[in-house]
């Protein structure tokens, strides 16, 4: 679908758009707190296993992953695609687990530790990271709903298209439901 030059494209508000400041100090945090000196080998320390924090981290990066690959896959290849990529994610994910720990197991005795503990941190630097930039972004672009719903509607853009916002179950921070009240809150005091 093609924009429309005179339809106005629905932008978030300046509360939308402070609470993503928060989510950008929320998803920066954790990214700080695991880069720095020996980088992914502190990970390797089975001590992290026992840290309630870093399976919050890791849990949510697993899911914010599966979401944004759904999402691309809505984008690129139609909303019927999105189920079966983030199977496919989800599979490829768990698989790569099981390979990294299997040679962890086989050449140095330990399921945790090279290269399980290496992909993980890898795997969270570069999530985190992600959500860092797509969150900055969506505040610069005023995109609504999901912060995950700037790369979709970046490849809209580029197409000419309108770009379309994610929300529901994709938005697990339900910045969609906050964008919506903030939209309603200003339509009814431009009517009143």
């Amino acid at each position: 679908m093609k924009v429309d030059q005179h339809v106005p494209i629905r932008r978030t508000g300046p509360i939308g758009r402070v609470a993503r400041l928060v989510l950008v100090a929320l998803f920066a945090f954790p990214l700080f707190s695991i880069i720095g000196p020996g980088g992914s080998s502190r990970f390797r320390n089975p001590h992290i296993l026992s840290e309630p924090s870093a399976w919050l981290v890791h849990i949510l990066m697993l899911a914010i992953f599966v979401i944004l690959v759904g999402a691309l896959a809505s984008e690129l290849a139609g909303p019927r695609a999105r189920r079966g990529w983030q199977a496919a994610a989800l599979v490829g994910a768990v698989a790569a687990v099981v390979v990294a720990g299997g040679i962890g197991l086989i050449a140095r005795g330990a399921f945790w530790g090279f290269p399980l503990a290496d992909l993980v941190w890898w795997f969270d630097v570069v999530m985190l990271s992600e959500q860092v930039v797509a969150t900055l972004l969506s505040i610069a672009l005023g995109t609504p709903g999901c912060e995950i719903g700037v790369w979709p509607a970046l490849i809209a853009r580029s197409r000419g298209e309108a770009p379309s916002t994610e929300s529901g179950l994709a938005c697990i921070v339900g910045l969609h439901l906050l964008d919506a009240w903030e939209a309603g809150r200003s339509r009814t005091a431009v009517d009143s």
